[in-house]
């Protein structure tokens, strides 16, 4: 197996793994905003996020000793940390806030396989070195009208909440879309700053301050924001939602391309729908089922035409005989001396020898 092919399978179980816990988040806090606002859940969860992330950076920090001397990772990479604060932001935010409207294997199924699409669109130029396949597109295109087909289901009653107003569905929709563009370039940021050498406690220890600020800013705002019932729940997401899967989102975005990566995470609908069905809020949905079965079926497909597209590394050159590499020949016999075995020069100072 080609070092590239065992670098994707390297970022696979991590990836699974973050489809697991976000399917686990999207449920639980949909259940929770029916007591607590997103805003409130937001602020606590992130002011803890931030809190531990900032102390194991801390705490790496002094365990190396003195950094050296020049610009330091904040200067050098200052760009790329503003831009993933501010999709990271997006991302979460809108995240929570289309969770009070929308089914959460809807929102984690529009909210994660967008994510091709724009990533195939944004890649290229985000980071000019990649490369997305043909077939990566027809199957983002496939996604796509998978769905639109399970936001039909919203608007029509066919989803596991029943019966919406239009209008919390056209709110859920937007929330998502922008869910699904913060999400697809948040992955395509987190790759820049791992091919520019930023180390992963850096982005960890950095990225959400601005969600954190937002986050309380709305809370200010809030006629009734519940802080109190949201410790909790704020505590949990934290855990589940956003300290854990984001470490091992990270350590498979280093094995594979945005795009495998934002594939992979689109399985996350599949736990989703197994989980919300504890939720009793939520009836099960035979179009939600069919919707989800079928982008796990084109995440399948994208993926292994990622891995059959891995080029092997070239053959290593044969090398040369030992005598080859060591032998001195002898000086060249002039014309008419007797052939046979010449006395080997000894080196001359400066010689090569």
């Amino acid at each position: 197996m080609s070092p590239a092919g065992t670098a994707l399978r390297r970022g696979v179980v991590p990836l699974l793994a973050f489809a697991v816990l976000t399917a686990a988040m999207d449920v639980y806090a949909g259940n929770r905003f029916e007591v607590i606002s997103p805003a409130a859940l937001a602020a606590v969860s992130f002011t803890l996020v931030v809190a531990f992330f900032a102390a194991v950076e801390a705490g790496r920090r002094v365990a190396r000793g003195p950094a050296p001397a020049g610009p330091g990772a904040l200067t050098t990479h200052r760009r790329d940390l503003l831009a993933i604060n501010i999709t990271t932001a997006l991302t979460w935010l809108s995240t929570f806030y289309a969770l009070e409207h929308l089914e959460p294997a809807i929102v984690n199924v529009v909210g994660l396989a967008l994510g091709p699409v724009v990533t195939a669109l944004a890649g290229p130029l985000l980071r000019r070195h990649s490369r997305v396949l043909a077939a990566e597109v027809l199957v983002s295109v496939a996604i796509c009208g998978l769905l639109g087909l399970l936001m039909w289901g919203s608007f029509s009653g066919r989803s596991g909440l029943g019966e919406l107003s239009t209008g919390a569905a056209a709110l859920g929709l937007a929330w998502t879309l922008a869910c699904a563009a913060g999400s697809a370039v948040n992955i395509i940021y987190m790759k820049r700053l791992d091919d520019a050498g930023c180390a992963p406690g850096t982005v960890l220890a950095t990225r959400f301050l601005l969600i954190g600020a937002l986050s309380w800013g709305l809370v200010a705002l809030a006629d009734d924001a519940r802080l109190g019932a949201a410790l909790l729940p704020g505590a949990v997401v934290a855990v589940i939602g956003v300290g854990l899967p984001i470490y091992v989102l990270q350590v498979g975005v280093r094995h594979t391309e945005p795009i495998t990566t934002s594939l992979l995470i689109c399985l996350s609908p599949l736990f989703a729908l197994a989980l919300q069905l504890a939720d009793g809020r939520l009836a099960f949905s035979p179009l939600t089922l069919g919707g989800v079965l079928g982008v796990v079926a084109l995440v399948a497909v994208g993926v292994l035409v990622r891995d059959r597209s891995t080029p092997a590394p070239p053959p290593l050159a044969a090398p040369e005989p030992v005598a080859a590499l060591t032998a001195t020949p002898g000086p060249v016999p002039p014309p008419g001396a007797p052939v046979g075995r010449q006395p080997r020069e000894e080196p001359r100072e400066g010689a090569p020898s």
